[in-house]
């Protein structure tokens, strides 16, 4: 290949690892704001707890726990999901990310030396 094609093709890998870097961003973030609801679910489920024992005289409104475990159980289990699919698509990302990446390097070489041998002519 020659230099303009070498070139275009760096272009093309410098924005694909550029879009790759942005979606593990976007993931990043995600995952941050699972983490928020994670300690959202606890926190209500907690309350709820603190609720079924201070409600009943000396006792436990056993329905409410069961509800409130019920619940939070379901909530972690969604968020659990949704972060392992997260976490998967990020696993892939860096694949590419480190595949684009060895690309780059191996393109950027063969540029550099194509320029050594067109200036050595000259030289």
């Amino acid at each position: 290949m020659g230099v303009s094609s070498n070139q275009a093709r760096l272009m093309t890998l410098t924005a694909r690892l550029h879009d790759l870097e942005l979606r593990a961003q976007q993931i990043s973030a995600l995952k941050m704001t699972l983490s928020l609801q994670s300690q959202q679910f606890a926190t209500a489920y907690s309350s709820a707890l603190n609720d079924a024992t201070a409600n009943q005289s000396g006792g436990f409104d056993q329905s409410a726990i069961e509800t409130a475990k019920a619940t939070y159980d379901a909530a972690t289990a969604s968020l659990s999901s949704q972060e392992k699919i997260l976490d998967l698509e990020l696993t892939q990302i860096n694949t590419e990310h480190e595949a684009a990446n060895t690309e780059y390097d191996s393109i950027k070489s063969l540029i550099g030396d194509n320029v050594d041998r067109s200036f050595n002519v000259f030289g």
